[in-house]
């Protein structure tokens, strides 16, 4: 019994690292067409994209210290099923990365969110954005990324740096993922139930070994 308790707890504990996606992006691989200076923190090694409750939670670690390349700044792509109102990068030869919708964040730690599909601009509020070191976090509310058709886990997101502003697809330095789509990822709750059963179980194991 204590090895079923333990396997089941594994296989939880499995199953919400697997929801909970991370996107590892190789360093150095900066796009062909990218203009502007090489710098680590234009250069993407990991994303992640959480839902949290009433709040998109969005993470990133860079190659080199936020902020260290003047003119430097992060969109985040999110595609919500807007469907013919969607833009893509087929200029780049990137077709699959679209979006109808951007989060950018600054390295001054403001940012906004722009619903493309809408035609709307919102300010994140104040201490929505955290850096430190290589690593920035946004809290963005659901609410200013409402649907455009698909269900919330299912928008799909893209991070790009850009140097030197939006004006251009030149200023891109990297796409996380390369050339698609990430899902929007949170625990299921089955599994957070199948991870609290396993852990009552368990406790359960320990305290008649104890009585023995």
């Amino acid at each position: 019994m204590k090895i079923l308790g333990l396997a089941i707890l594994a296989a939880a504990i499995l199953s919400v690292e697997a929801r909970a996606t991370t996107v590892s992006d190789p360093t150095g691989d900066f796009l062909p067409s990218f203009s502007g200076p090489h710098g680590g923190d234009l250069d993407v090694v990991s994303t992640t994209a959480l839902l949290s409750g009433s709040n998109f939670v969005l993470s990133a670690t860079m190659n080199g210290a936020i902020g260290t390349t003047p003119g430097s700044l992060y969109v985040w792509g999110f595609d919500r099923g807007a469907g013919a109102t969607t833009t893509n990068f087929s200029g780049l030869g990137l077709p699959n990365i679209i979006f109808d919708s951007v989060v950018v964040v600054l390295p001054d730690g403001s940012g906004q969110v722009v619903d493309i599909a809408g035609g709307t601009m919102t300010p994140l509020a104040a201490g929505a954005v955290t850096i430190s070191g290589n690593t920035f976090n946004a809290v963005v509310p659901v609410a200013l990324l409402p649907t455009k058709g698909f269900a919330t886990l299912d928008y799909t997101q893209n991070l790009w740096p850009r140097n030197g502003g939006v004006v251009s697809d030149d200023q891109i330095s990297d796409f996380a993922p390369d050339s698609t789509m990430a899902h929007v990822s949170a625990p299921e709750p089955a599994t957070l139930g199948l991870l609290g059963l396993s852990s009552l179980l368990l406790a359960t194991l320990r305290g008649r070994s104890r009585a023995r």
